[in-house]
């Protein structure tokens, strides 16, 4: 069965700067794309916020008028991304809750195996917030999330992206290297190199046994005809994330979540976070689960 990357778009520019690297990673693994626009009430009426009073009838007839745009815009989309060669389906759901809504789908299709999407959208009278609902959605995710910031505005620059260079954090958990048979997968779809990263607190006592951990796994993967750069550095994690991630010209940050409570608990002040925030490239943030 094929698998599916649920992409979540509002109808803005800033929302389909995601669309690169979905069909970057739909074409790697012969994925398909499913896109996904969400109607909520509040966008119904912000759209009717120059009437006072509005007739039951003609609420409906707008929330029609609205619905048959999101429609075309995203059938319009779906055209466009197939010359790609990628299977694509779109759907328009009206929902109370956008990230509610996003989840929700997420958790309700086994196909789907990513979400992807960016951290800020439009944020216009007829668009999400979608920062916000990004950030929701980040929180409650039951599948990977591949998070992508915005390009500042310009449409679709290019139809697809491409991975040259995947940034790898490790940290010495097994939880963190579930992060490695993503990197591994993509990377033998692609021919990817591999960068490596251990950051340490005080290299004098951490940097040779990061260093020891480190040649190990790049050992493997050469091994496996991988093409494998290391770095051990010492400094606050998500700086050194960045900046090596960075200094390597990688293309995508591929990082394992961690704790009980997955993402949630990597939203809330983590070093993934920051890494989110600041780094200029796409992070696929993974959820680890124990006893894997």
């Amino acid at each position: 069965m094929t698998r599916k990357i649920l992409v979540p778009l509002d109808g803005s520019v800033t929302a389909e700067a995601v669309l690169p690297h979905a069909v970057a990673l739909a074409r790697a693994a012969g994925d398909a794309l499913l896109l996904l626009r969400i109607v909520t009430p509040a966008e119904i009426s912000q759209s009717l916020f120059w009437k006072t009073t509005i007739p039951q009838e003609l609420r409906r007839e707008w929330t029609e008028a609205v619905l048959t745009r999101a429609n075309v815009y995203l059938a319009s989309m779906a055209e466009r991304l197939r010359a790609t060669g990628v299977h694509v389906l779109f759907d328009v759901q009206p929902a109370e809750d956008a990230a509610a809504a996003i989840v929700a789908r997420a958790g309700g299709e086994t196909t789907i195996g990513l979400i992807a999407m960016t951290t800020h959208g439009y944020g216009g009278a007829l668009r999400w917030a979608f920062g916000s609902v990004a950030g929701k959605v980040l929180h409650a995710a039951p599948t990977p999330l591949l998070v992508v910031r915005s390009n500042g505005g310009a449409r679709l620059p290019a139809l697809e992206a491409s991975y040259r260079t995947l940034c790898v954090p490790l940290d010495g958990s097994t939880l963190a290297e579930q992060s490695l048979i993503e990197a591994e997968l993509l990377a033998t779809r692609t021919g990817a190199r591999i960068v490596l990263l251990s950051v340490v607190a005080q290299p004098a006592d951490e940097a040779a046994d990061a260093e020891e951990y480190i040649g190990r796994i790049a050992n493997r993967l050469r091994a496996d005809q991988f093409k494998v750069t290391t770095h051990v550095v010492a400094g606050t994690p998500a700086e050194q994330i960045i900046r090596v991630a960075a200094e390597e010209q990688a293309d995508l940050i591929m990082m394992a979540t961690h704790g009980r409570t997955g993402l949630q608990q990597l939203w809330l002040g983590s070093v993934a976070t920051r890494v989110v925030h600041g780094a200029n490239i796409p992070v696929l943030l993974i959820r680890a689960r124990n006893g894997v």
